[in-house]
């Protein structure tokens, strides 16, 4: 009798038969006893009865008992013997089996006459252990065919960063070092290896390292890294710790994508930096920044010395006139010469370093926070970010740094614990203010600090430094605060360069300004009748806010998708102090209506609905007055959503396009960049809710002023102008 073996995975069969099947000794065994023991039981019976003994029942009953212990004696020694020790066995033969190797086309073998009874398991052993084997020959060859592709791209991968002239390094968020190339290697100076698991601020300063991941995590944090000209890259400058090596540097993010169906934006799990040997250049820079300050500088005592001879000729009139002429003239002549050539190689100078040194478009929000996070929770004093934002053009690392010290030494010269840094658009700079409430410093104070060398810079860089690679000087002055009435102030200014490329100016224009919408009893408000009523308007806590929705018709299924706004406190706009979302409106957005906003399905896809966005909003709105322009239009999505979010919205609500024309009359454009425009109010970030929100604001803070001037003085001053302004509109479009 055979039984056909199992093949293995290569299709090859075994041996057709196998050794004829043992007879099973257990099984029979237990049959003749089942047999035996019956047919002694009644053969004893009836011979014990038939020798009429009267002892014959106890002499059946030993016998009996006898042949049974004898049987359970006889049948366990067999099942020990057949079944339990081979079982043993075969467990141990199973276990060589399974750490065998599998070179062959069939696995290791068990004879099976050996285990008689447990010649199936056996069987089933010797299947399994074909099985093993061929999954452990498809492993083998999987692992080698994976092996010869890792190998081959981590050839393809050697040769192309051997190659490379700049330095690159791949490093996780601890900055331990996971990969590097040889030209890391030269340009760090190293003559052994950077070692693998090392950290990179063993070798790097580690602050421009920080700072730029700090740069590249707010970034993806806020989303801006899908839009951002340079994506999740920047540049820095670095420097290794001896001091020996300046760097140019290039940091890419390595991005992990959230979960399926989170709302939360990627993460950085580590980052790949580039690196080029700057020293030289960087040097270069140094040595004639030295030159030519010393040059400019060497100019001024000429200068003051033929001045200084004029003046003493003009005091020694015994000269003859002819003489004195040619004299003067001749000095002059110098005087106007030198002056001429301070000035050539003054401009020179400036744009030749500012040209050299390495900068990139900065958008100022995201410079200030990385100015307060320099700054700490832990400092002694607070920074408020506050104003519109702008771009500028800068070294980011450098500025942050000047910034950070400039407000430890007024803090340290004033006390005062509270500062607010903004920017303010100029004719050809952007100011970033520092501004407090408080003395202001002395200008013999400011100019000295202009030697003071700046902690964690790069190349021993000074106050003076950082401000001429940016063309810039600084000064502190006093200055009156928000409002007619504003207390005085102090700030610091230093003018910055205008962005180069500023996103505005390469993004396609969207479309073009909602039209006005009136619902007349949202617009038509109640006076608030109170203590807030009768409060200032310049003394009133509001909050500003836009949305971005998929169409102009909420009662025909048009659905919010981005809501925003900022806190106006004192007069100020907190930068600092915002609410911006996204919202799935659970629809499709009409093509139509994207180049309004930019916003997309996929961008919407996992974020928060509308019930769950108001109930945020509502509390970071509470207790605020709400400013909007065209709010109606706004109002009237929020108030459609308030059952189904549980909140409601009754704020005074202040429309700026209503005071618009309360101000300047029906006649007039009344778009939130018309009254932009008129007011000189710079758009940064339009057509998006928060960008939107910031230049309501500032719009609004220039309204303040104007409605004092009409006795518009309270808040419910304001309501009630506006409510006139409403039933006029409502007359207009009955008639």
């Amino acid at each position: 009798m055979s039984a056909p073996a199992t093949a293995g995975s290569t299709g090859t069969a075994a041996p057709a038969t196998t050794p004829a099947e043992p007879r099973r000794i257990v099984p029979l065994a237990f049959r003749a006893a089942g047999v035996g023991l019956p047919l002694l039981s009644v053969g004893a019976a009836v011979g014990f009865s038939a020798n009429n003994d009267p002892n014959a029942f106890v002499t059946y009953a030993v016998t009996m008992t006898a042949a049974v212990t004898a049987a359970v004696w006889g049948l366990w020694g067999l099942v020990d013997r057949r079944l339990l020790r081979a079982s043993e066995t075969l467990s141990r033969e199973a276990g060589l089996i399974a750490h065998g190797t599998a070179d062959g086309k069939t696995g290791a073998r068990i004879p099976l006459a050996r285990y008689g009874d447990l010649a199936p398991v056996a069987k089933a052993v010797n299947e399994l252990s074909d099985k093993l084997a061929a999954a452990r020959r498809d492993t083998a060859r999987a692992v080698a065919e994976s092996t010869a592709k890792t190998e081959e791209q981590k050839t393809r991968l050697a040769a192309v960063l051997r190659d490379l002239h700049e330095g690159v390094l791949v490093c996780n968020l601890k900055h331990q070092i996971l990969l590097y190339n040889q030209t890391a290697l030269d340009i760090l100076h190293l003559a052994g290896d950077l070692g693998l698991g090392r950290s990179l601020l063993h070798f790097v300063v580690a602050e421009p390292v920080i700072h730029t991941l700090e740069r590249l995590t707010l970034r993806v944090r806020e989303g801006r890294h899908v839009n951002h000209e340079h994506g999740t890259t920047a540049q820095f400058v670095g420097a290794t710790t001896d001091g020996r090596i300046l760097l140019a540097g290039r940091m890419s993010a390595i991005l992990q994508d959230p979960p399926d169906g989170s709302d939360e934006p990627p993460t950085i799990t580590g980052y790949v930096i580039t690196l080029s040997d700057a020293t030289s250049e960087l040097a270069a820079l140094g040595q004639r920044d030295a030159l030519l300050r010393e040059a400019t500088e060497g100019f001024c005592a000429p200068i003051a010395n033929l001045r200084a001879v004029l003046e003493t000729l003009d005091d020694t009139p015994e000269l003859g006139p002819e003489e004195r002429a040619a004299f003067q003239a001749a000095l002059m002549e110098s005087s106007n010469a030198l002056s001429e050539r301070l000035a050539r190689v003054t401009n020179e100078y400036r744009s030749v370093v500012t040209g050299s040194w390495p900068m990139s478009d900065i958008h100022s929000t995201n410079l200030i926070n990385l100015i307060r996070h320099r700054v700490g929770p832990e400092a002694q004093y607070g920074v408020t970010l506050t104003g519109l934002p702008q771009w500028v053009h800068g070294d980011s690392y450098s500025l942050v740094i000047l910034f950070g010290y400039l407000i430890e030494y007024v803090y340290a010269l004033t006390g005062v614990p509270a500062y607010d840094l903004s920017v303010e658009p100029g004719d050809s700079w952007v100011y970033l203010d520092i501004t407090w409430r408080g003395p202001s410093v002395p200008s013999g104070i400011v100019d000295s600090w202009l030697d003071h060398p700046l902690p964690d810079a790069l190349g021993g860089l000074t106050v003076g430094d950082v401000l001429q690679h940016h063309k810039s000087t600084m000064w502190s002055e006093p200055v009156k605060g928000p409002g007619a009435e504003g207390e005085l102030l102090s700030r610091l200014r230093v003018p910055l360069p205008p962005a180069l490329k500023p996103p505005s100016a390469h993004t396609a224009a969207r479309g073009g300004a909602r039209p006005e919408f009136f619902d007349f009893n949202l617009l038509h408000q109640p006076l608030a009748t109170s203590e807030l009523g009768r409060t200032p308007l310049d003394q009133l806590h509001y909050v500003v806010f836009d949305t971005e929705t998929t169409g102009l018709s909420p009662s025909t299924g048009d659905e919010i998708i981005q809501i925003a706004a900022v806190r106006v406190v004192g007069g100020r706009i907190l930068t600092g102090e915002t609410f911006n979302t996204l919202v799935n409106p659970k629809r499709s957005i009409p093509a139509e209506s994207i180049p309004f906003h930019g916003i997309t399905d996929a961008m919407v896809a996992d974020k928060p609905t509308i019930d769950k966005v108001l109930p945020q909003f509502r509390g970071f709105v509470s207790g605020a007055v709400l400013i909007a322009h065209n709010a109606a239009f706004d109002l009237k999505f929020l108030k459609m959503k308030e059952r189904a979010s549980g909140v409601r919205f009754d704020s005074p609500v202040l429309d700026t396009m209503l005071l618009s024309r309360m101000l300047l009359g029906e006649g007039g454009d009344h778009t939130l960049d018309g009254i932009a425009e008129r007011l000189g109010i710079e758009v940064v970030d339009r057509h998006t809710a928060l960008g939107d929100s910031l230049v309501t604001a500032a719009v609004f803070l220039r309204m303040v002023e104007m409605l004092k001037e009409r006795d518009v003085r309270t808040l419910d001053d304001a309501i009630r102008r506006a409510n006139i302004i409403v039933e006029l509109a409502a007359r207009e479009r009955a008639f």
